[in-house]
């Protein structure tokens, strides 16, 4: 808030209020550090939150479905792919979402999209 404060002609809270989604982040022994993947970059949000509360719930139906004992859900996601996550639970890929920019965007192209353009 310093910048708003100094600043507070160049820097205006929007009107936009929402919210940005992060999704896993934790530090284990074995595998190291995870940091958040961004799964919503931003969601407007208006009582009474619909559009939040049904995202929040396929994706802990997803994880109650497809997690082992004891198994976080961004262990889950880290563990089957973003890709599986990102298609079960419904949610578009955006740049955003690439934990490696130019390493592993999680755009991908199913089989049926790659006969369609034979």
């Amino acid at each position: 808030m310093r910048c708003l404060s100094a600043l507070p002609k160049a820097i205006l809270p929007g009107d936009d209020k929402g919210v940005t989604l992060l999704l896993g982040g934790k530090a284990t022994i074995l595998q190291g550090a995870f940091l958040g993947w961004v799964i919503v970059p931003f969601m407007k949000l208006e009582k009474p939150y619909s559009e939040l509360k049904d995202l929040i719930r396929r994706m802990l139906d997803w994880w109650d479905e497809n997690a082992r004992t004891r198994e976080r859900i961004g262990e889950l996601v880290y563990r089957l792919g973003m890709r599986k996550f990102l298609k079960d639970v419904g949610l578009p890929p955006v740049p955003q979402m690439v934990y490696v920019p130019r390493a592993n965007p999680y755009y991908f192209w199913s089989p049926e999209e790659l006969e369609e353009v034979k």
